[in-house]
């Protein structure tokens, strides 16, 4: 009992020595309390906030700078994200030895007056304002390191030089400005960057017009067979290519010649300077197959050294040179022919012609002669162009209706396109890869039927060619020999081509889809034509719809499906087009107006001896065609007979 009548006095002591010490600093942090060194003890809240706003003034007031190079930035506090917490810290000051319970705030008390506080001053740092900040700041200084460019406009080269970029460096730049700030004290920082250097330097651009520049000096004289050709500087230029390399050590600029070009002239002088025929046309036979046309020995260019030659020619700036020739056999005669290994059918490609007219069919029926018998070795890539030659009166070719530059026009093979789209399917149902295929600007109808093979008819398998500027092509990827033969059925308007061989283990099929339908342009087009008659037109083309058709090729061989294969066609919308003599054609490109004839009386006198006047035109032929009437204002016009539909 005494024990604890002593407690009870020592903790009423203790009470009463609290309550003195709370009402002597009624209102004030007590002593012997500080703030981060600076004492702050038995002042108000007040005064002790503003004595360390005074104290901190120069970090508040300017916290950082932030160099780069000669320019300084001197963001504030808020700006960077930052608050220093000065009312915090005087809070828990003021607090100390007050708000716990008695017991708790006895032993605060009896330690700040022994021993006394410190207290910390807290720094509070929002990382996401700060890197807005600097990205900021970052925007105004960095730049992209930038490459090198060579611009190759097919005429000349020219360099645009490398420029080196800066990049800031965010997490660098973040650690100093973080350490910085928690000095409290005003600190200056360096915005830490790096160099970025490009990619694509400036000696490998130049390097490439250099060399580029040499090619283009002059024309290349081609002597073959005491022949002369050019490949002029426009030849040169379109068989250059600049291909990037990457590389660690800094990306390259190779400066090489497209080879298939080169091969595509080499063939052209090659047909040219032939002498003797070669390899041997051959028929099925039904399957006894037979020499039709006799392979003998001849004289070829020599194709790959010719290909180095002309290669090297280019590249160093040689102003001539003279292809090498070299006799070359037939790959086979009679009795060597079943070692080529064409025991069967490959593939099929079938086409209509119903209703053609008669110079088309000439022209179908000369291009599939061209064609029939033809061999194609293992790896070979078949160029239609060069198995057909020129299309010209020489190979039984005659004028007729073609579409050349966007509209009907009389040219020598129209209808040639029939062949060539015939053999497209062939090529297509054989799964042979298609190297070099066009398909027809505007839609034609009658290409829709076998269109779509075994699975019916439908427009997105044709191939338009034309002599000097499109062909269709395909490589013989089978592993053995092909023979082409081609049968034109008139009774039927049926063209077929079918390729005979080794068939691989290899199935095709396809699915087609229609969309993008757009309708014929409602506005015709008139174009000037000198030879129709004035007063006359001549509709060349019919109008008609565009639309896209996609078909995809999915080839299975040795059961393994492969990825479709895409050929897609867009067929656009084709406007009627009627063709005027330039005169009757006004500066905005319609017929010129003018007055209406004055009405005719429906029942003139009949004189039974009319004057014969020299000035007036000859009497009508009912078997001429009719005048056609037109809208009010425009004269009317002689309607010339429309041709048939264009290849």
């Amino acid at each position: 009992l005494a024990l604890l009548a002593l407690v009870v006095l020592a903790l009423a002591g203790a009470s009463g020595g609290l309550y003195y010490l709370d009402r002597s600093f009624d209102g004030k942090i007590y002593p012997n309390v500080s703030v981060r060194g600076l004492v702050i003890g038995e002042m108000t809240p007040e005064q002790a906030l503003g004595v360390l706003n005074q104290r901190y003034a120069p970090f508040l007031q300017q916290p950082v700078g932030i160099a780069f190079g000669d320019q300084v930035w001197r963001p504030t506090l808020a700006e960077l994200g930052a608050r220093l917490e000065l009312n915090e810290a005087v809070h828990t000051a003021f607090a100390s030895g007050r708000h716990a319970d008695t017991a708790t705030n006895l032993w605060q008390v009896a330690a700040i007056w022994q021993r006394g506080i410190e207290l910390p001053l807290h720094l509070t740092l929002d990382q996401a304002a700060m890197q807005r900040y600097l990205a900021a700041r970052a925007a105004e200084i960095d730049q992209p390191a930038r490459d090198a460019q060579l611009v190759f406009d097919g005429l000349s080269a020219s360099a645009i030089p490398s420029r080196d970029g800066r990049q800031t460096l965010f997490d660098e730049t973040m650690q100093e400005l973080t350490a910085a700030l928690q000095t409290l004290e005003p600190q200056q920082v360096a915005l830490r960057t790096r160099e970025q250097r490009p990619l694509l330097r400036n000696e490998e651009v130049l390097t490439a017009q250099q060399t580029i520049e040499s090619m283009l000096r002059s024309p290349i004289a081609i002597t073959a067979e005491q022949k002369q050709y050019e490949l002029t500087v426009d030849d040169v230029s379109r068989m250059i290519r600049t291909t990037r390399v990457p590389d660690p050590a800094g990306d390259r600029l190779v400066v090489a010649i497209d080879h298939t070009l080169i091969k595509r002239r080499i063939w052209t002088i090659a047909e040219e300077t032939g002498i003797g025929s070669v390899n041997p046309r051959v028929d099925w036979n039904g399957g006894d197959i037979k020499i039709i046309r006799p392979g003998k020995p001849g004289m070829r260019i020599d194709a790959a050294a010719a290909e180095t030659m002309i290669a090297n020619a280019i590249m160093v700036g040689q102003p001539a040179v003279t292809l090498p020739f070299k006799q070359v056999e037939p790959i086979a005669d009679q009795s060597s022919l079943q070692a080529l290994g064409i025991n069967e059918l490959v593939s099929v490609g079938r086409s209509d012609f119903t209703g053609s007219a008669a110079y088309r069919i000439t022209n179908i029926k000369a291009g599939m002669r061209l064609l029939h018998g033809v061999l194609i070795a293992p790896g070979e890539e078949f160029s239609f162009n060069d198995t057909v030659g020129n299309i010209d009166a020489s190979n039984g070719f005659v004028e007729g209706h073609a579409i050349i530059q966007n509209r009907t026009q009389i040219e020598f093979g129209g209808g040639i396109c029939q062949d060539s789209t015939t053999v497209f399917r062939a090529a297509f149902w054989a799964g042979l890869p298609i190297t070099d295929r066009k398909e027809h600007s505007f839609y034609i109808s009658w290409y829709d039927k076998y269109g779509l093979g075994e699975q019916g008819d439908g427009p997105g398998l044709d191939a338009t060619i034309f002599t000097g500027a499109q062909d269709f092509q395909f490589l013989n990827d089978t592993g053995n020999w092909l023979l082409m033969q081609t049968v034109v059925d008139e009774k039927r308007a049926l063209a077929e081509v079918r390729l005979y061989g080794t068939k691989p283990d290899r199935t095709v099929s396809l699915t087609a889809r229609k969309y993008d339908l757009k309708p014929k342009p409602p506005q015709a087009r008139y174009l000037p034509d000198s030879s129709i008659p004035r007063g006359s037109r001549k509709q060349s083309d019919t109008g008609r719809g565009g639309f896209t058709v996609d078909v995809y090729r999915t080839i299975t061989e040795n059961g393994v499906k492969r990825t479709p294969e895409l050929f897609r066609t867009r067929f656009q919308p084709w406007p009627d087009i009627y063709l005027y003599n330039p005169a009757d054609l006004g500066s905005n490109g319609r017929p010129l107006p003018r007055p209406e004839p004055p009405p005719v009386d429906p029942n003139p006198p009949v004189d039974p001896n009319p004057p014969v006047d020299p000035n007036q035109p000859a009497p009508v032929d009912p078997n001429q065609p009719p005048v056609v009437p037109v809208e009010p204002g425009v004269p009317p016009l002689v309607e010339q007979p429309q041709p048939a539909p264009p290849a």
